[in-house]
Parts: C-alpha cells; structure tokens; sequence
C-alpha cells in the first residue's frame, strides 16, 4: 500500500508536525513549516493531527495511488476537501498563487520509520523522511491504516486558514530580545529555506553585536551584522550568537512558512499572554469544527 511519485518540480518531503523535545541535543524540530495546513489537511482526512505527509515548496506535483485511497491537498479548486482516488488514479498539487507551500495529506499518514519521536525529514542531518531526503519520482511512500473517515471543512475554518497563511503582518513576542524589531516593511529575500527566511532591510545594517551562543527555536528572529534580517525555520539551529529583535509567535508560523520571495511583510510587537491566547484561539476554532483523532 502506497503513493507514488510520478512528476516533482521543486523541493517536496515527508514532514509531520515535528520533532519536539531534542533541541538540547542540538536536533531541531522540523516538521512543517506551516503547521496548520497540515493538521487541517489531516482532521479532514480523518487521520490524527500528527500524521505524516508531504510537503512541497515551490513547484507542482503528480503522485498515483497505488490502492484506493483518500487523500486531501491544501491548495487548488478542492483544497481541504477528501478526494477518493482509485488504484492507479493519479493528483497533481502545488502551492496556490501566493503562497510557497502546498501539503498532501493521506488517509492513513505517511507510514515512513520514526526517527526521534518523528516521521519528518531533516535533509541536513540525513535521517526521518524516506531516507532522510528530498522526494524525487518514482519515490514510494508507504500508507498507514485509516483512523476514521472523511470531514468536511466548514467555510469559517477556511476563512481562518486563508488569514493565518496569507497575513503579512508578523506578531512578534520581544521578551529578551537585544533590540525591537524595525518598525517599517521588510522583503522577503530569495534566500529563504526550511533552515530560514532572509528579510532585505533595504541597505540598513543591525547596529546590535552577536554575543554568547543561546538558545534559539522556530520563529526566532536574528540580526546578523550583514543587515539582513533571518526568522529561523523548522529545520533551523538550536543555538546562535547573533543578537535577536523577537520571536515569531505560534500562531503567526503558517504565514512565515508561506512567504514568498519578493513579498513585503512588517512585524508587530504582542505580549506573552496575547500570544498564548491567539493560538488557544485557533486551535478551539478547529476542534469546535472537526473534533482531533485521539
């Protein structure tokens, strides 16, 4: 039982939502780099919210059904909603205009070894994934046993999801930060991948020095003396000496993971406890819509 790459363009693995609890042993978490479309694709499917699927960023991709089986894309005309695929049908996905990344999920999840309490791929270290690597075609993924049946996504869920992804304004947690983030729009460099996207600060330099190595997660915000901006992606350190301006919040990540270079984005300074609630908020407004497999 499994999926098989037909036709890939651009960068696509097996993530999940992450590798938590190894950062101490310099592992970083991984997983998608927008949570949330993943989860949702796999509350829709029927599976649990940690399933295993895949990622692809910028670029289409064609994969088969090698059994029958539901799956549910992110993007496209039926995105977020379970298409049944026969023996042998096939579906071609990418990432909506504006957007960066599209997410596949499978009835059943990615069935590929845990590695570290994780099925996600960390190319950089070469293991989690199907073979710690990047997919290519004629890849086969194996499917795992279905939980439950389909749902359907009620439109103010998508809604939710179309702000969370597309906003370009980034809220910011600044506690122990060296210095405020800059006040004024930020373009998304070409540079950016999982380990980081690259901000342009039009020719400004970062007038904070690096200090000691700390520690640094998803989300943080460095300011290296080159004048660039980096917010640090799932695949990114877990520790750095350069000065910080704050920490992308929780619920702000699907939008990080989505930017595309040459977009514009500005940051927006909240509290701790304005944080916390905003991701209480959206994960109550999806398990009001579909409960979690358990």
């Amino acid at each position: 039982m499994s999926l098989r790459v037909v036709e890939i363009s651009g960068v696509a693995s097996v993530q999940d939502l992450g590798r938590l609890g190894h950062a101490h042993e310099g592992v970083p978490t991984s997983g998608a780099a927008d949570p949330l479309s993943l989860r949702v694709a796999n509350r829709v499917v029927g599976n649990a919210d940690g399933a295993a699927g895949v990622e692809l960023a910028m670029g289409r991709m064609r994969v088969e059904a090698m059994r029958s089986i539901a799956v549910v894309c992110s993007s496209g005309g039926r995105a977020f909603e379970a298409i049944e695929l026969e023996a042998g049908a096939s579906i071609e996905f990418g990432p909506d205009d504006g957007l960066c990344r599209a997410y596949l999920a499978v009835a059943g999840g990615l069935d590929v070894p845990m590695v570290l309490d994780s099925r996600s791929t960390l190319a950089s270290a070469g293991f989690g994934g199907l073979q710690g690597r990047s997919l290519g075609a004629g890849d086969e993924l194996p499917i795992g046993g279905a939980m439950r049946g389909p749902s359907a996504l009620p439109s103010h869920v998508r809604a939710m999801l179309e702000l969370a992804s597309r906003s370009r304004v980034l809220r910011v947690v600044a506690d122990g930060a060296e210095a405020e983030p800059p006040a004024g729009l930020l373009r998304v460099s070409p540079k950016g991948d999982r380990v980081g996207i690259r901000l342009d600060r039009a020719g400004e330099g970062n007038a904070v020095e690096t200090g000691p190595s700390r520690g640094v997660m998803h989300g943080t915000i460095q300011a290296p003396s080159s004048g660039e901006l980096v917010i640090l992606g799932p695949d990114g350190p877990t520790t750095g000496g350069y000065a910080t301006v704050g920490t992308v919040i929780a619920a702000d990540l699907p939008a990080v993971g989505q930017l595309v270079p040459g977009q514009w984005v500005r940051f927006e300074v909240v509290g701790r406890e304005d944080a916390r609630e905003l991701l209480v908020q959206q994960r109550l407004t999806l398990d009001a819509a579909i409960a979690p497999v358990q």
